[in-house]
C-alpha cells in the first residue's frame, strides 16, 4: 500500500522521535518529505545538557522494547547495530526505601513467587494487547481481536481488569507495602495516579522484564542524532527554527509568513495545543474543549547535578520511595501543587559511560512527578527551594554528605517543558490514564476533523514512551496509505 504515498507531499511537524520516524517511514514510502522543528536541533523531548565537564540526558533515559526500533531500521532497509549500540542494564533499576528496605529489579527478583505470579498474569495482557491495541489504531482493533490466531488469547481479556486500579492490583499480587508501592509505581510511566490507573497497566513490568532495560551508547540523545543523519540521507528538507503559525487542509504556515503545501500533514506534539493553537478548521475549539476534559498527566521537575565522588551504593537507574505514596499524588491531582516528600529518581550515565562525568565524579539526573501547572504556580520562584529540597531528602534520608559534594546545579521545570515542548501546563503524556476512555481511546492518530491530517507522539494513541511513539509513527503512515 505504502505506494499509494509516492510523489505525496507530505509536511511533517515538530522533530522528536515520533516526527523523525514518521518521517523516514514517509520517504521510504516514496513521499516528498518537509520537516519542520520550532526548535534548534530535534528530537524534541530526547536533549541532552553539557556543562562543566558533565553530560546528562535530558528527558528519557530507560530504553525499552528495543524490538521496535529494529523493526523501524529494518523497514528503512538499515541495521540498527551499523548504527546504535545497546547494552542491557542489570539491574535495570534499583529501588530503596528511607527505613532501609531496598532490593534490585533483576531476574533474581522476577524468579520470587510472587513476582512469577504477576509475570504469568501480565504476560496473557501483553499478547492479547500487543497486536490488538499496542500495534493497531482503534479503528484496527476489533478486525485484529477476531483475527483466528488471536482467539485462544482471549481467555485473557478478564485479566485486564480495567475496573480494578493498578493500586489494588498491586495488593493481590504483593503483601509486602514496599512490593505494592513498586508495582503502583509503573502508572507514572505515563504520568498517572496509581489508585486510578487500570490494572491492566500492570503489562508495563511485564515488558520492562521480558524485554529488558538498555542503555543506548553515547547516550539516549543518540538515537535522535541517528535518525536525523538517515533523514539527511534520504534525502528529507529539515527546517530547524521553523514554528509554524497554522495548519490547514492542504498547507502549513510558518510564523514568519512562509507556507509549505501538503497532501498529508503529520503532526509530531501535543494534540490538545495543536487543536487550541495552530489547526484552523471551524470544529477545533469543540475539539479542543473535549481533549481538555481528562485530567491532565502530570509533568516532572528535573535537578541536574555534578557530584565530586562515586557512592558505591548506587546503580545507573535509583528509585527512593516516598514514605507516603497516596499523599503525593493528591499532592498532585487533587491539590495541584509540588509534592512535600516526592518519590526521587535519580540516573547516573556516568556508571555506563564514564565519559559522561570527569573523573571522580558523577552526574545526577534527579527527576521527581510534578504538577502539569504553570499559571497556577510561579515555577521561576519556586524552583529553587523546591531543588534544594529535593537534595535535602536525599541527603538526609539516602545519601548522607551529599550536600557537601556537590559541585555543579541546574533545574528544568513543567514551565521549561512547556516551552520547550510546547505541551499544555508541561504535561509529559497528554491525558492521565484515569479510567477506561483517557487509558484507551487516546486522542485518535487521524484527526476526524482534516482527512489529510495525523498525529504521532505520546499525546495519542498508544501512548507515551519512546516504544509507543515510534509505534504511534508506524501505525500513522499506514493509516494515511490505506487513506490516501
Amino acid at each position: 500500500m505504502t505506494d499509494r504515498l509516492a510523489g505525496k507531499k507530505a509536511v511533517v511537524v515538530g522533530a522528536g522521535i515520533g516526527g523523525l520516524a514518521a518521517a523516514l517511514r514517509l520517504r521510504k514510502a516514496g513521499a516528498q518529505v518537509v520537516l519542520l522543528e520550532k526548535n534548534e536541533a530535534v528530537g524534541g523531548k530526547v536533549s541532552e545538557r553539557r556543562s562543566a565537564g558533565f553530560r546528562w540526558d535530558l528527558g528519557p533515559s530507560l530504553f525499552t522494547m528495543p524490538q521496535i526500533l529494529d523493526r523501524l531500521f529494518a523497514d528503512l532497509g538499515e541495521k540498527r547495530e551499523d548504527h546504535l549500540k545497546l547494552e542491557p542494564l542489570s539491574p535495570t533499576c534499583r529501588y530503596r526505601w528511607a527505613d532501609g528496605y531496598q532490593f534490585d529489579e533483576n531476574e533474581f527478583f522476577w524468579s520470587r513467587p510472587d513476582s512469577a505470579r504477576l509475570l504469568r498474569h501480565a504476560e496473557g495482557l501483553y499478547n492479547l494487547s500487543a497486536s490488538a491495541f499496542l500495534e493497531s489504531d482503534p479503528s484496527e482493533v476489533w478486525r485484529k481481536v477476531w483475527d483466528p490466531r488471536l482467539l485462544p488469547l482471549l481467555r485473557h481479556l478478564p485479566a485486564m481488569s480495567p475496573w480494578r486500579s493498578l493500586a489494588s492490583a498491586s495488593r493481590k499480587f504483593y503483601r509486602d507495602p514496599h512490593l505494592q508501592q513498586f508495582l503502583q509505581r509503573f502508572a507514572t510511566y505515563n504520568g498517572s495516579d496509581p489508585e486510578l490507573t487500570p490494572a491492566t497497566f500492570a503489562v508495563i513490568p511485564y515488558v520492562q522484564a521480558r524485554f529488558g532495560g538498555w542503555f543506548i551508547q553515547g547516550g539516549i540523545r543518540r538515537l535522535a542524532e541517528t535518525l536525523l543523519g538517515l533523514a539527511q540521507k534520504n534525502g528529507i528538507a529539515i527546517h530547524l527554527k521553523a514554528e509554524v503559525a497554522t495548519i490547514e487542509p492542504h498547507q502549513v504556515t510558518l510564523e514568519n509568513g512562509f507556507r509549505f503545501p501538503a497532501d498529508l500533514i503529520f503532526h509530531n506534539g501535543d494534540v490538545l495545543r495543536a487543536y487550541q493553537k495552530t489547526i484552523l478548521h471551524p470544529g477545533a475549539r469543540a475539539m479542543a474543549e473535549k481533549i481538555a476534559k481528562p485530567q491532565r498527566a502530570i509533568s516532572g521537575f528535573v535537578v541536574l547535578l555534578g557530584v565530586k565522588g562515586k557512592d558505591a551504593s548506587l546503580g545507573h537507574h535509583n528509585i527512593f520511595f516516598s514514605d507516603n505514596y497516596p499523599l503525593e499524588f493528591q499532592q498532585m491531582f487533587r491539590d495541584r501543587r509540588p509534592a512535600e516528600n516526592p518519590t526521587i529518581y535519580l540516573c547516573l550515565s556516568a556508571r555506563s559511560q564514564p565519559a559522561d562525568a570527569p573523573p571522580d565524579h558523577d552526574n545526577y539526573f534527579l527527576l521527581v512527578n510534578a504538577p502539569a501547572e504553570t499559571e497556577r504556580i510561579d515555577w521561576a520562584n519556586e524552583s529553587p527551594a523546591y531543588t534544594d529540597r529535593i537534595i535535602r531528602i536525599l541527603d538526609e534520608k539516602f545519601l548522607p554528605g551529599l550536600t557537601k559534594r556537590i559541585v555543579h546545579k541546574e533545574w528544568f521545570s513543567p514551565a521549561d517543558f512547556e516551552t520547550r515542548d510546547a505541551v499544555v501546563g508541561g504535561s509529559l503524556y497528554g491525558w492521565a490514564s484515569h479510567g477506561m476512555v483517557p487509558s484507551f481511546l487516546r486522542p485518535p492518530i487521524h484527526s476526524p476533523l482534516m482527512k489529510n491530517l495525523y498525529f504521532v507522539g505520546g499525546t495519542t494513541h498508544p501512548g507515551g514512551g519512546l516504544p509507543l511513539v515510534l509505534l504511534s509513527a508506524e501505525i500513522a503512515v499506514r493509516l494515511a496509505s490505506k487513506k490516501t
